[in-house]
């Protein structure tokens, strides 16, 4: 493609906005809408190779399906030179570009594009779809903080092989690769996870969990080494989200998270638990020589900032000192523990403290009441010096999960692993959600709660029951139309009918007034005519014969000697007759 190319009539080539291996990405104006959208084209020295051809389909076609704000939306797809699609224009960066123009990442935000990684990966997951190569490259950050998962190129259905996802090749990026991929192994939804798990590690440490000297070298480790400690490289690194990264990166898949969403709310629960996260997390441990310094232009500004703005406090706190070498006056922080906020905040201010005041969850002191303080109790400061009260405001709130549209069994594991108990169920019938799966939720997932509240669920009991109306006699499109509103499907079957004319319908298979399922298929029996089926005449003589075709509305017919008894006939037994028809027998001795 060629700048200022129109792509379909439609799409007209702006600028080249990447390359990667395979493909380059332009960005485009859609001329119809009215919007810039990005596409994506194969190179030209991959379009008659069969498998990157196939890939680059599959990549479209399994993207254009998952229609979530946290992956890549595709809109579009064609052929002119090469194969192209057009997907979402993103306007951001990818962390791969963050990471090597050595951008600072707050713990915070880590924990939040972790978190938004997982509600697309979860997405993804839910319709089947194992996405294979979970890398930076492949994360998208808007300016507003909005994460995009991008590249579906290799995407393995659970459970199935394809030419280009079989048990025996390795597919995926060396430092991000989970050990099943790097031995060549099937991929689970928690291979996704582990991929994210080494980006988190990544993003905390600095450095991939796992680096040699060849990309063999690199999966080889993933399969032998534990990676180091996330503590040894930033030591104020709560233990809850050191723990959640190593579990992530277990070699055994049992080990890890069994879902995006446990993950997901993992991440948002350890990123709630962070105090005074603003001020924490732009600290960098200088005296750890482990710490890759990534401090760009601003956050230079900003830590220049925070040593001026120290060294500014530093002298207003020993401004109150004596200047003639006397000794200082230094008051004790009394223990406050329990303590109402308000008392505490008397009692401080009593004592010559500014205070200042911190709300944090605890499963233990009631809100309202205070946790603790910083500086910590029955140490000393000077007078007017700041003192922070941490104020409880009660156990500590979770978001519900979202548990729509999974099977009872699973429902219920991901509310008890997420810290809450299983409610009221109730089944009710539904036509559309097969029975044993969840219809709705109480409260809705997102919802904030504490610890142990009880989530209600609705599950559906399948479809319920509809009675067959009587449709004989009525036109084959009338008969449809009213299947059709009841939901079922049919077919059409054509029969010689005695009493409906050609063209209605006689009967249906189940028959009218049977009660059964929507997903129930019905068979509308079509009349071919009023055509009588000639019945059995062997055996008997002509006078037996003759009553049995009269009572069924033909008439015998013979030639020579009708004595004995009917040793053939035609037409044959089981064909049809128009009514008055003649049977020719014929009789033996």
């Amino acid at each position: 493609m060629k700048i200022g190319q129109v792509v379909k009539d439609r799409y007209k080539i702006l600028e080249v906005l990447g390359e990667g291996g395979m493909a380059f990405v332009y960005k485009a104006k859609d001329t119809q809408l009215e919007r810039f959208v990005a596409i994506k084209t194969l190179k030209p020295n991959y379009v008659n190779q069969e498998a990157f051809v196939e890939r680059f389909k599959r990549e479209a076609k399994t993207a254009a399906n998952l229609n979530h704000p946290n992956i890549v939306q595709i809109f579009d797809w064609g052929i002119e030179e090469e194969p192209f699609f057009v997907m979402e224009y993103i306007e951001g960066s990818t962390l791969t570009s963050i990471i090597s123009k050595n951008k600072t990442i707050s713990l915070s935000d880590i924990l939040f594009i972790g978190a938004q990684v997982s509600n697309g990966l979860q997405a993804a997951h839910q319709k089947g779809l194992v996405h294979r190569d979970i890398k930076p490259g492949n994360i998208m950050i808007t300016p507003d903080g909005k994460v995009k998962v991008t590249d579906f190129g290799i995407v393995s259905l659970q459970n199935e092989e394809s030419d280009i996802t079989k048990t025996g090749s390795i597919l995926g990026t060396a430092s991000y690769i989970s050990p099943e991929q790097a031995q060549g192994k099937p991929v689970s939804i928690e291979s996704d996870l582990y991929s994210l798990g080494t980006v988190i590690y990544e993003l905390i440490a600095g450095t991939p969990p796992f680096s040699g000297d060849s990309p063999i070298s690199t999966a080889t480790k993933h399969l032998t080494e534990k990676p180091e400690k996330l503590s040894n490289f930033r030591r104020d690194l709560p233990k809850g989200v050191e723990n959640a990264v190593m579990k992530l990166l277990e070699k055994a898949t049992y080990d890890r998270f069994k879902s995006a969403e446990d993950l997901r709310a993992t991440f948002l629960q350890q990123r709630k638990s962070l105090q005074s996260e603003q001020t924490r997390e732009n600290l960098v441990d200088l005296t750890n020589p482990k710490i890759k310094l990534r401090f760009t232009l601003p956050a230079l500004l900003i830590s220049v900032g925070v040593v001026f703005g120290t060294i500014w406090t530093l002298t207003q706190v020993f401004d109150g000192l004596p200047v003639d070498g006397g000794a200082p006056t230094l008051l004790e922080i009394p223990d406050l523990t329990g303590s109402e906020q308000a008392q505490a905040l008397s009692d401080l201010q009593n004592l010559g403290f500014k205070v200042g005041i911190e709300n944090a969850a605890s499963p233990t002191v009631p809100a309202g009441s205070v946790i603790s303080t910083q500086p910590t109790a029955n140490t000393v400061a000077n007078p007017n010096s700041l003192v922070t009260i941490i104020v409880s405001v009660g156990p500590e709130a979770f978001p519900i999960p979202y548990i729509l549209d999974l099977e009872i069994e699973r429902a219920i594991y991901v509310i008890e692993e997420s810290g809450f108990t299983v409610g009221q169920k109730i089944e009710v019938n539904d036509d559309n959600i097969p029975r044993g799966f969840v219809i709705s939720q109480n409260p809705v997932a997102g919802t904030k709660m504490s610890p142990n509240s009880k989530v209600d669920f609705v599950i559906s009991a399948g479809p319920s029951l509809i009675k067959i109306s009587d449709l004989s006699r009525k036109s084959p499109e009338d008969a449809i139309q009213i299947l059709e509103t009841l939901g079922f499907e049919y077919e059409i079957i054509e029969e010689y009918s005695e009493n409906v004319d050609v063209g209605l319908v006689s009967h249906t298979i189940p028959s009218v007034g049977e009660i059964v399922p929507p997903t129930q298929i019905i068979q509308v029996i079509v009349s071919l005519g009023l055509k009588i089926e000639v019945p059995s005449l062997i055996g008997l003589n002509y006078q037996e014969a003759s009553t049995v075709l009269q009572e069924v509305g033909l008439l015998p017919s013979a030639t020579g000697d009708t004595g004995g008894t009917v040793s053939d006939q035609a037409p044959k037994e089981g064909e049809f007759l128009d009514p008055e028809g003649f049977v020719e027998l014929s009789f033996g001795s």
